[in-house]
């Protein structure tokens, strides 16, 4: 087929497939450039306990319409919350919109993006799409562009390019300025692989610079991302598998003229995961899903202006994990879940050795939980968390509420 006949059916294909991740700059990354002492030694092990199942997560996946939302209690201040919804609707034969929410907060950070795609083709294969991101505060708008090109029945390879906040410079309501301009760009694939879906992601902050007049500050910033996943959901008879490598690289720096009170701050975080988990489909009631999840996080910290505090901090956790999830009646799912954490955390401080520490991470987690099922449209899910490491002090660890809408 020439390239000619081929782009309209490559653009059609992009548009099935959801638009770039887009987790761009948001000012919250300036609240605080070192979050790492916030994490404490179950921390990683509670993001586990408190995902999604594997079959929650193939459901959502296979559906263009719907709403979910994951929140849980992390400590006596903190919620961990999740919230998405996407839409999506073919307005012309060869236009089509869509609108992604994505809510995510951690003690890491909070971020809220709403996103507006419209997307031409496919001609020859190839569409065209413009996104943004509309905010009452101009300064905060961002403005996009993508291409798709699908050479490949269900899979295609796309790339973008998001100017974030892109009239702040103009439309500001303080005196700060980008001295270097953010933007995102992103390029990624969907590849059916081995019965099941194969995707991968790069996505990039380009370096900037932030001038803050009324501090004296400069922060600059950059980050990388890479995903690669597969997913093959269960089915009788088949072994549903799910696979996920990740990596993340984040540069933040504070910088302050004049600096009396010696404020300049850099900070470097270097992140890899690794996720496998299969579920088994064992009889007409019983889901037994297990897996593990492999974690190494390395960061350095450090003021300009007093060499002695510099540190650097390495940390790696293994997360063993099962669920058995059984079916009680056609309203109702019953969960019983186990999570284990082993590892290590240290902080090495190379010019004062006296304060380095070195700590090992042994955690152990029970889950319980039940869902309540309307049909094929939607499910709400109530979780517990239980401390089997300090049972003795507080077995009860925090609650979980998870719900999903599909339409």
């Amino acid at each position: 087929m020439t390239l000619r006949r081929a782009a309209p059916l490559l653009l059609a294909a992009l548009f099935l497939l959801p638009p770039p991740a887009l987790a761009v700059f948001t000012a919250r990354e300036m609240d605080t450039i070192d979050p790492e002492p916030l994490f404490d030694a179950e921390y990683f092990l509670d993001l586990l306990g408190f995902s999604y199942p594997l079959d929650w997560e193939w459901d959502w996946q296979a559906s263009s319409t719907g709403y979910r939302i994951n929140g849980a209690s992390l400590d006596k201040s903190d919620l961990l919350l999740d919230q998405q919804a996407v839409f999506s609707k073919r307005l012309l034969d060869k236009l089509s919109f869509r609108y992604d929410l994505e809510h995510h907060g951690d003690k890491d950070l909070v971020s809220l993006h709403q996103w507006l795609c419209f997307e031409a083709g496919p001609w020859a294969g190839f569409s065209f799409g413009l996104f943004g991101e509309p905010q009452f505060e101009k300064e905060d708008a961002d403005i996009g562009a993508l291409v798709r090109w699908s050479p490949w029945k269900g899979g295609s390879l796309y790339s973008s390019i998001n100017a974030v906040d892109f009239s702040f410079n103009q439309r500001n309501r303080t005196t700060q300025t980008y001295d270097r301009r953010p933007y995102t760009t992103e390029q990624g694939f969907t590849l059916p692989a081995a019965g099941g879906l194969l995707k991968g992601a790069v996505e990039v902050d380009l370096p900037l610079t932030r001038a803050i007049p009324d501090d004296d500050r400069v922060f600059g910033y950059r980050r990388t991302r890479a995903l690669l996943r597969f997913d093959r959901p269960a089915a009788q008879g088949v072994l549903g598998l799910a696979a996920e490598y990740s990596y993340e690289f984040k540069r933040k720096a504070d910088s302050y003229t004049p600096d009396p009170a010696n404020k300049d701050e850099s900070f470097v975080r270097r992140v890899h995961q690794a996720t496998l988990a299969g579920q088994l489909l064992a009889g007409p009631k019983d889901r037994i899903e297990a897996g593990g999840r492999f974690l190494r996080r390395s960061v350095e910290d450090s003021y300009r202006d007093a060499p002695g505090s510099t540190r650097r901090g390495l940390r790696w956790e293994a997360q063993p994990y099962a669920r058995w999830r059984r079916t009680l009646a056609p309203w109702a799912v019953s969960e019983l879940a186990a999570f284990l954490s082993s590892g290590e955390l240290r902080w090495d401080h190379p010019y004062a050795p006296g304060a380095s520490t070195y700590d090992t991470i042994v955690r152990a987690k029970l889950g319980t939980g039940i869902d309540f099922v309307f049909g094929r449209a939607g499910r709400i899910g109530l979780y517990a968390n239980l401390d089997l490491r300090d049972a003795d002090r507080h077995l009860w660890d925090g609650g979980n509420i998870r719900a999903m809408f599909l339409f």
